[in-house]
């Protein structure tokens, strides 16, 4: 294999990503990596310890680690999709793209419904009864828990607006 195509193609796939990131649907793929950064501002999804007022359902692993975690998934998430941008082929391999975008949005609303399913219910259901509290390593069960769905919603929101980015973007470049 040739080293100097190898590089070319590299280059016109970076190219190609950036001029991504430039158009509108870029722009909103973009900003979608903030959201777990802007929810520690905003506060839209509870994310806090146990121990505050109003009690959270943290235990042990502080929102900002968690927040850091789900911003470096979504990125992840972005260069993973926009890998397969080459799949934009046909009608059909579109077809495919715009269900994957269904079903990344579908998996991102269920991941937040378990959110707070664990949030409000972690407590009652497993901390009380268990006789953990804050200290405890069992409390990094529901950490994990929360830890998982919480990116999982942020990155699965972010993969369906990628996908239709895309779909708008290489269909206006062709």
């Amino acid at each position: 294999m040739d080293p100097t195509k190898e590089n070319k193609s590299y280059i016109d796939e970076f190219k190609d990503f950036v001029k991504f990131l430039q158009t509108l649907w870029g722009v909103l793929a973009g900003i979608s990596v903030f959201f777990p950064l802007s929810n520690v501002l905003l506060k839209v999804i509870p994310l806090d310890y146990i121990t505050n007022y109003p009690p959270g359902a943290l235990m042990s692993l502080s929102p900002t680690l968690i927040t850091t975690l789900s911003t470096i998934a979504t990125l992840f998430i972005i260069l993973m999709t926009f890998r397969q941008r080459d799949s934009l082929r046909t009608k059909k391999q579109r077809g495919t793209i715009q269900r994957q975008a269904w079903i990344a949005f579908g998996l991102g609303v269920v991941a937040l419904i378990f959110y707070f399913m664990v949030y409000i219910g972690i407590y009652g259901v497993y901390y009380e009864p268990n006789a953990v509290f804050r200290g405890d390593p069992r409390g990094l069960v529901g950490d994990f828990l929360l830890l998982l769905s919480y990116g999982t919603f942020f990155s699965q929101i972010t993969r369906a607006f990628v996908l239709l980015g895309m779909l708008e973007y290489f269909n206006t470049a062709k």
